[in-house]
């Protein structure tokens, strides 16, 4: 194109609209080498020690010598044939489920009415004050909770002043105490995971409810509680995994009978100084803990998918009596 007399050519800068594009291999071998790090820490510290955790199960302990690599089923044929690992395995699910009930019965009634907190203020503290108890670990809380529930202070105490029993009772340690210290620990957990769910429902749905008609009770199980259900599901199996993974709750609140899984295989390397059988039991729990999570996952995505599935107020000119 012909120039005008007089007329400056100005040259493109480097970095600006001019400039020419990246190749596209550059930009993949640069997202290639960033990947390097994390899949790198992933393969150290995640895939190498499952891997070694699965080889030892198979080793043959040797009684006050340690163990000798060999490939024996024996550690698997004990951890299924003795009854009391049996019992150990089903008492940890069945504590695990008992808490991810509760602590969805507790989480939802007060994730539901603080999210329908008109004031944002209160609603970040009271936020705030259900996760606050995340900022310590579990062993505070737990030692917390086996003062509380002792017969010397605490609510044995509270409950023998009100005459509500003839003298202090203590709990801890004890089923109460294992279960009071699952709940708290891992009831904030389910507070998040509601509190998300909860708060993404369009309060507009809800006044369409209600101006066709239906009470608010008939609003909540069909308009909220369907659209909250994602929620409340990845909610319930964060608590049941965490339940049936957890050490530190039932080793200090809970007595010989309520120990559950992690207890009894910290036992067998710990105390009885048997890592093969120790490792055969962690892979069997890792086993359970993974078809669970992939069965429940399934669930939770379906609903994720189809979040109006079963979201419905049947009107017909008003509410149905």
């Amino acid at each position: 194109m012909a120039m005008s007399k007089g007329q400056p050519v100005v040259e493109p800068a480097l970095g600006q609209a001019g400039s020419a594009p990246v190749p596209a291999e550059r930009t993949g071998r640069w997202a290639r080498a960033l990947l390097v790090f994390p899949v790198g820490m992933l393969i150290v510290f995640f895939v190498v020690p499952l891997i070694m955790l699965v080889v030892v199960s198979f080793y043959r302990n040797i009684p006050g010598a340690g163990w000798e690599p060999a490939f024996t089923l024996e550690n698997y044929v004990r951890a299924f044939s003795r009854g009391l690992y049996r019992d150990r395995l089903v008492y940890t699910l069945e504590i695990s489920v008992l808490n991810a009930v509760l602590c969805l019965l507790a989480g939802y009634p007060f994730t539901y009415f603080l999210v329908r907190l008109a004031s944002p203020f209160w609603r970040k503290l009271g936020l705030t004050l259900a996760i606050g108890t995340l900022w310590l670990t579990y062993v505070v809380r737990s030692y917390a909770w086996s003062v509380l529930l002792s017969a010397t202070s605490g609510i044995g105490q509270v409950f023998a002043w009100l005459g509500l029993t003839d003298r202090p009772v203590g709990y801890a340690p004890g089923p109460v105490a294992t279960v009071v210290g699952l709940m708290y620990v891992f009831l904030p957990f389910m507070i998040l995971s509601l509190y998300g769910s909860l708060k993404a429902i369009d309060p507009s749905m809800e006044e369409a409810s209600m101006n066709l008609g239906a009470r608010p009770w008939r609003t909540f199980v069909h308009v909220v509680l369907p659209l909250s259900l994602p929620g409340a599901a990845a909610g319930a199996v964060m608590v049941f995994l965490l339940t049936m993974g957890n050490y530190v709750v039932p080793s200090i609140l809970g007595q010989p009978a309520q120990w559950t899984m992690p207890v009894i295989i910290t036992n067998q390397v710990m105390n009885e100084s048997n890592v093969p059988f120790g490792a055969a039991m962690s892979v069997i729990l890792l086993a359970v803990l993974g078809l669970l999570a992939y069965g429940t996952g399934r669930l939770v995505g379906t609903a994720r998918v189809h979040p109006y599935a079963g979201s419905r107020v049947a009107v017909d000119g008003g509410e149905r009596r």
